[in-house]
């Protein structure tokens, strides 16, 4: 994604950085949404910060 995807750096640490997310509180299924969340929302940080078309 490289530089494209810049503006959504800032929005996705901000999410990360939070404790409250917005997944169902009080069930089961809470923690590993949020789990599956943070993760996709590393892997988008990830790919944000590689070069365009990511080739490394």
């Amino acid at each position: 994604m490289g530089a494209d995807a810049a503006p959504a750096e800032p929005v996705l640490r901000a999410f990360l950085d939070t404790d409250e997310r917005p997944v169902r509180h009080g069930t089961w299924r809470s923690v590993p949404a949020d789990d599956a969340l943070c993760g996709a929302a590393r892997a988008a940080l990830l790919a944000a910060s590689g070069p365009p078309g990511g080739a490394t």
